[in-house]
């Protein structure tokens, strides 16, 4: 009986990375939610060295702790990361701007896509998180979120080593120096 349970979540995650390709994803692959590299470090390098700081709801100060998600992520055996590309053509600051806001949601989609979807094959704890700030609002309604459904926590104000999690796992995630021809980013949607 366990057998059975295990291969049918194994397809269902086969199934859910189809999708994810499906809908624009660059790649994907099913991790254990236990190799996750996380630390502290991560909500540090939000707080000393990143201009969203406060001003954003899935961003420190308000998301949640390094402790509450290594709780959280303890409930989670399998995720699935999910890489999505985008061609940048390197003119100028405006041009970057627009590009990673329509990188940043198309991921979110992507994601939240995912999520609906495991969720009506009965994983219903599904849950996803994208890397980088939330960008559905031009500016963050701080009392209250006004995209409840659809705003997720960034991966590294939540303490998860995003580089670690893309290298790996077999992506290239480098820090970028020179010219930039196409911009990467992560997510993860936890499953079961």
């Amino acid at each position: 009986m366990v057998l059975l349970m295990e291969e049918k979540l194994l397809l269902d995650l086969q199934k859910l990375e189809d999708k994810a390709i499906e809908q624009g994803a660059t790649a994907t692959k099913v991790v254990e939610v236990a190799k996750i590299k996380t630390g502290s470090w991560t909500h540090m390098k939000c707080r000393y060295g990143c201009p969203n700081y406060g001003s954003n709801l899935c961003c420190p100060p308000y998301a949640p702790d390094y402790a509450e998600t290594q709780q959280f992520l303890s409930e989670y055996k399998y995720g699935i990361i999910v890489e999505f590309t985008m061609e940048f053509d390197g003119k100028d600051m405006a041009s970057f701007a627009d590009t990673d806001l329509k990188m940043s949601n198309g991921l979110l989609e992507i994601l939240l896509n995912l999520e609906k979807e495991a969720f009506f094959m009965n994983h219903y704890r599904a849950f996803a998180l994208k890397a980088g700030r939330c960008r559905l609002c031009e500016k963050c309604n701080l009392k209250k979120c006004v995209n409840p459904t659809k705003a997720r926590p960034s991966l590294e104000a939540c303490g998860i080593d995003v580089f670690a999690l893309a290298n790996d796992n077999g992506f290239e995630m480098k820090v970028i120096t020179g010219p930039i021809k196409e911009l990467k980013i992560y997510g993860l949607v936890l499953v079961e």
